[in-house]
């Protein structure tokens, strides 16, 4: 089973830490996903820290469905809450 650990996104900081933003890193990323069996998002997914969830949200939203369209579709995804979360 290959699985993928993907730790402190924080999609949708103000600070430009969420470098899966970027379409080239994002893409990079896909091409790992496609192959992956378990992927596991070891906390803080949203930068809640700097505005309101809503805000963060709606940056994520197109790299979560990047993620999600690159999985497998028998994939399992296993959410882990962070410090910030």
């Amino acid at each position: 089973m290959r699985t993928l650990v993907l730790s402190d996104l924080h999609l949708g900081s103000t600070t430009g830490a969420d470098i899966l933003r970027r379409p080239d890193v994002l893409a990079r990323l896909q091409r790992e996903l496609a192959t992956t069996d378990r992927l596991v998002l070891l906390g803080d997914v949203l930068e809640l820290r700097h505005g309101p969830i809503t805000a963060a949200l709606k940056v994520a939203e197109p790299v979560l469905e990047g993620i999600a369209a690159a999985l497998p579709d028998d994939a399992e995804i296993v959410l882990v809450a962070g410090n910030h979360d």
